[in-house]
């Protein structure tokens, strides 16, 4: 029994010996460090973008200029580079910076906002506008007679007018326009017998009348030459 009980005893201190070995591995490794802190890129999913282009606004509170040594060092700080210093619209700078490292300038507390450069064009105007389109434009009376829009004028897009058809070969949709289905006939011609559709879509993306110039239509007849139709339909 005795030679039963060392044995024993013997094991015990080897288990609190291995214990003892391992945890104080465990103790001994460095502790992970943290993530580095991001904060918001304004204007960042802009389909105008600019890639790694950013214009950097400092905090009043941070008490740095832009234009110091100091002002400058933030931005390379975190891997990127000054190309513009501003000094009378704002206290910051245009700057080149990965996405990543935008995001993490933008967490600094001496940064007031990131924001991405983005690309900008001329916008176009329609003198003798329509009232409809003046009053797009403008909310204040009196009215300016003018309808100002983007250069790219609905470029891209395409419209579905879900309505009595449309007459695609319309001088101000003509080359636009196209046939979609006619949920009335069952077919795939959604000629318009009424009238209502075609003034929806030239007042969408009519060349003279329209909102969105550029844009494409395509019609969908769910409404009769009468104008009716059903909710199934």
């Amino acid at each position: 029994m005795a030679q039963l009980r060392s044995k024993r005893l013997g094991f015990a201190a080897i288990t609190l010996s291995a214990t003892a070995a391992l945890v104080g591995g465990l103790t001994a490794l460095p502790a992970q460090a943290a993530a580095p802190a991001e904060g918001r890129v304004l204007a960042a999913d802009s389909p105008a973008a600019i890639k790694d282009s950013y214009i950097v606004t400092l905090d009043k509170s941070a008490g740095l200029k832009a234009s110091s040594a100091a002002g400058k060092d933030l931005v390379e700080e975190y891997g990127g580079s000054v190309r513009k210093t501003f000094g009378k619209a704002l206290n910051g700078y245009s700057a080149t910076l990965s996405a990543t490292e935008a995001r993490r300038l933008a967490a600094d507390p001496a940064v007031a906002s990131v924001e991405q450069n983005q690309r900008v064009g001329l916008a176009a105007t329609q003198n003798n506008a329509p009232w409809g389109l003046d009053r797009i434009d403008q909310t204040s009376l009196p009215l300016s007679g003018t309808y100002t829009y983007p250069d790219s004028a609905g470029s891209g897009v395409t419209v579905y007018v879900i309505d009595t058809g449309v007459r695609i070969t319309h001088q101000q949709i003509s080359g636009r326009a196209a046939h979609g289905y006619d949920a009335v006939d069952g077919d795939n011609n959604a000629s318009d017998g009424n009238g209502h559709g075609t003034h929806v879509a030239t007042t969408i993306a009519g060349s003279t009348y329209g909102v969105a110039k550029k844009a494409k239509i395509v019609g969908v007849r769910v409404l009769n030459n009468s104008g009716s139709g059903t909710t199934a339909g």
